[in-house]
C-alpha cells in the first residue's frame, strides 16, 4: 500500500536532516586553557609581560575578537593588520556590537577558574608580579600545531603589541569605548560576587 502524500506523520518521526547546533568553543574548558597557553606564549615571544588578571582578560578576549580592537580607519597600519587577520582566517562579521559585550562577560567570568587550573597543572606561574608560562607551559604551546592555533597566534601578536603600549587606565578607557560601559559594570559586579571566583588570591589585580 502506498502512503498518501498528505498522510499524517507521527511526532518525532519527521523526515529530513537533523538540526545541527553550532559548536561553541568557548564553553569547552580544554579549548579555553589551550588558548590561554598560546596567548602567554605570544606575550613572551613579543616580550610584553602580563602584569595582572585584568590585562590578561583583555588580551585573551580581543585576541579572539581582533576586529573590535583594530579599526577600519584606513591608516596604513590598520589596513595591513586587518588584511593579515583576514588571510589568517578571521572575518569582520563574527560579532555584532551587542554580542561582543555578552561574550566579554561570559569569558571574563571563566578566566579566574581557567587561570587557577593552569597554575594547578604547573603550566603558569604568578611569581614576580607577572603571569607567565612555566617551561612545561612553553613546551605545550610549541606543540599546539593547528590551523586555528596559527591564526590565533597571528591575532594575538597584533593585539598584544597594540594594547601593551597602553597604561592600565588608558586600556580600560579604550575597552569602555569598544564594549560600552554597561558591560563593564556587569563585569565589575561579577568580580565582587562569589560566582566569579574561584578567588583572586595570589593574583595581582
Amino acid at each position: 500500500m502506498t502512503a498518501s502524500p498528505n498522510a499524517h506523520v507521527p511526532d518525532g518521526t519527521e523526515s529530513g536532516p537533523p538540526e545541527v547546533s553550532p559548536w561553541d568553543a568557548e564553553t569547552h574548558e580544554v579549548f579555553r586553557l589551550a588558548q590561554l597557553v598560546l596567548l602567554l606564549s605570544v606575550t613572551a615571544e613579543v616580550q610584553k609581560p602580563v602584569s595582572n588578571v585584568d590585562r590578561l582578560g583583555y588580551y585573551d578576549f580581543f585576541a579572539a575578537n581582533p576586529f573590535v580592537v583594530i579599526p577600519a580607519d584606513d591608516t596604513p597600519r590598520d589596513r595591513t593588520e586587518r588584511l593579515t587577520l583576514k588571510l589568517a582566517g578571521f572575518t569582520e562579521g563574527q560579532l555584532s556590537y551587542a554580542s561582543t559585550g555578552q561574550r566579554w562577560v561570559s569569558r571574563r567570568r571563566r578566566l579566574q577558574h581557567d587561570l587557577s587550573l593552569l597554575v594547578a597543572y604547573g603550566l603558569v606561574s604568578l611569581h614576580d608580579g607577572t603571569i607567565t608560562l612555566t617551561d612545561s607551559g612553553h613546551s605545550i604551546a610549541e606543540n599546539l600545531a593547528t590551523v586555528y592555533a596559527d591564526a590565533y597566534r597571528t591575532s594575538a601578536q597584533l593585539v598584544v603589541r597594540r594594547l601593551a603600549t597602553l597604561s592600565d587606565a588608558r586600556l580600560r578607557a579604550n575597552v569602555q569605548d569598544w564594549l560600552g560601559t554597561t558591560w563593564l559594570r556587569v563585569d565589575l559586579f561579577d568580580d565582587v560576587t562569589t560566582e566569579s571566583g574561584t578567588t583572586h588570591q595570589g593574583v595581582d589585580r
